[in-house]
C-alpha cells in the first residue's frame, strides 16, 4: 500500500525509457546478424518480457547497467514465447516468430490472456502462415514460414500487429504488399518505420500509411542506438508539474515520432505553457482552464489528461473513449469510477469523456492492476485535499517502475 500526500513538486528528472521504442528495437535486433547495442533501455516489465522472447527466438543478450548487447541471427531455442502482459510484444512478435518453419506458440499472463488477437489471423494466413487463437484470445499457435505476398490489415483496433508485419516481412522470402484500412495510432507505425530504416531495411510507405511495398529477402544490419525517452511516461510528470509545482524532464526528443508527444498540445490548450530550455522540458504550476483534446491516435494520454482536466476550471472534453476498453483494464470505466471516488465529476457520452474541473477530496482508489490508472490517480491526488491511498501500486512496473520513487524525489510526499 502507498499513500500519495498532496504537496508541492520541484526538481529535475530523466524521462523513463520508451518501452514502445525498446521493443521495436529488440524485435529487429534479434533478426540482425552481429552485435547490436541498445543504450538506456530502462527496466520496464514489458521490456523484460520482450527480452525473454528474443532469447527464445535465438538471440544472445548481455545486460549491462547502461545498455544491452543483442547478438541476432540465431535459431529459436523454444517453441513457446511468453510475452508477459505486453500486448505489443505478442501482436508484433507473432509475425517475427512466423518467419520460422517450425510450430510456435505465443502466450502471456494476466490481462493479456483476455485481450483480442483475432485481427492477426487472416493477414498471416494470406501471407502463408497457419495460425489459430483460443476464441480470439491468446495463446496464438503459428506454423510458418511467413512467405510474403499480399494482405489486407485492419488498423482500426490496433496498429501493433501492423508494426509486427513491417518488422518481419523484409526478411520473408517473397515481396509483399500490405493494404491497411482504418489505421489509428499512425505515429507508432512511423516509429516502426524509423527503426527499420536504422537497421537498413527498405520499406516503401504511402504518405497516408494505407499501403506498404516491402521487398523480401533483406538482411538487417546491427545498430548502436539509444532508446528514446518515453513521452507516455513523461506525460504524467509534465502534468504533475502543471498541477503542483515545477518539474523539468530531460531525455525527450522534441522531434520524436511517438504519438504521446501530443501531450504538449494538450498542456498548451489547458494554459500550462510547457517550454524547452536546451534539452530540458519544463512545466510549472499555473491557473488551468478547460480544454478539448482528441486522443484517438494517442490513447495512452487519456489517463494523464483526465488527471489534468480534474483541476482545470470548466468542462474539459477528451475524445477517443472507444480506444480504452481493451487495455490492462477498461480504462474509461476505471477513470470514471476512481476519479469520481476522489470527488471529480466525470461522465462518458459516446466517444467523449467530459470532466468538470474542481477541487478533489482524494481518498482510497483501486488502480485496477493498470499502470496508467495508478499514475493518473497519483498525479490527480497531488492537488487533492487528503491525497490518495492505493494498493497494488507495483502495477507501474509494466512501463515505469521508478514512478513513485521519482515522485518522492520531487518532494511529492510519497
Amino acid at each position: 500500500m502507498i499513500h500519495i500526500a498532496p504537496g508541492y513538486l520541484s526538481g529535475r528528472l530523466r524521462a523513463p525509457a520508451s518501452k514502445s521504442h525498446l521493443q521495436r528495437l529488440l524485435l529487429a535486433a534479434c533478426q540482425a546478424p552481429g552485435r547490436s547495442v541498445l543504450r538506456e533501455p530502462g527496466q520496464s516489465a514489458d521490456g523484460r518480457a520482450c527480452l525473454g522472447v528474443i532469447r527464445d527466438l535465438g538471440a544472445r543478450v548481455e545486460v549491462f547497467p547502461s545498455h544491452l548487447v543483442v547478438e541476432g541471427g540465431g535459431r529459436p531455442v523454444s517453441g513457446t514465447l511468453d510475452c508477459g502482459e505486453s500486448g505489443f510484444c505478442l501482436r508484433a512478435a507473432a509475425s517475427v516468430a512466423a518467419l520460422e518453419t517450425g510450430p510456435m506458440t505465443l502466450t502471456g499472463r494476466g490481462s493479456l490472456m483476455g485481450r483480442p488477437m483475432d485481427m492477426i489471423l487472416e493477414p498471416l494466413r494470406q501471407l502463408g502462415v497457419t495460425c489459430a487463437t483460443r476464441e480470439g484470445c491468446p495463446p496464438v499457435d503459428l506454423q510458418g514460414p511467413l512467405r510474403g505476398g499480399f494482405a489486407k490489415v485492419d488498423g482500426r483496433a490496433s496498429s501493433q500487429f501492423l508494426s509486427g508485419l513491417l518488422l518481419a516481412l523484409p526478411r520473408a522470402q517473397g515481396d509483399s504488399i500490405l493494404e491497411v484500412e482504418g489505421l489509428r495510432s499512425g505515429p507508432y507505425v512511423r516509429m516502426t518505420l524509423a527503426v527499420l530504416e536504422a537497421f537498413g531495411a527498405e520499406v516503401a510507405a504511402a504518405p497516408s500509411l494505407s499501403r506498404f511495398a516491402i521487398p523480401g529477402g533483406q538482411t538487417y544490419r546491427p545498430v548502436d542506438v539509444a532508446v528514446e525517452g518515453d513521452w507516455s511516461g513523461a506525460a504524467f510528470l509534465l502534468v504533475a508539474g502543471a498541477l503542483a509545482g515545477e518539474v523539468a524532464v530531460e531525455g525527450l526528443d522534441p522531434l520524436s515520432s511517438q504519438a504521446d508527444r501530443a501531450v504538449l498540445q494538450a498542456l498548451e490548450a489547458a494554459g500550462a505553457a510547457p517550454r524547452w530550455e536546451d534539452d530540458t522540458l519544463r512545466v510549472r504550476e499555473t491557473r488551468l482552464k478547460a480544454f478539448v483534446f482528441d486522443a484517438t491516435d494517442c490513447p495512452d494520454l487519456f489517463p494523464p489528461l483526465a488527471a489534468l482536466a480534474c483541476h482545470a476550471a470548466g468542462r474539459s472534453r477528451l475524445k477517443g473513449v472507444s480506444r480504452l476498453k481493451v487495455k490492462e483494464s477498461d480504462r474509461a470505466a476505471a477513470l470514471v469510477g476512481e476519479l469520481s471516488a476522489m470527488g471529480a465529476t466525470v461522465s462518458v457520452d459516446g466517444d467523449w469523456m467530459d470532466i468538470n474541473g474542481g477541487s478533489l477530496q482524494g481518498g482510497r482508489i483501486d488502480p485496477h492492476a493498470d499502470h496508467r490508472i495508478a499514475m493518473a490517480c497519483a498525479v490527480a491526488g497531488l492537488r487533492s485535499r487528503n491525497g490518495v491511498t492505493m494498493e497494488g501500486e507495483d502495477c507501474v512496473d509494466k512501463s515505469y517502475p521508478e514512478f513513485f520513487r521519482d515522485l518522492a524525489s520531487l518532494r511529492g510526499g510519497v
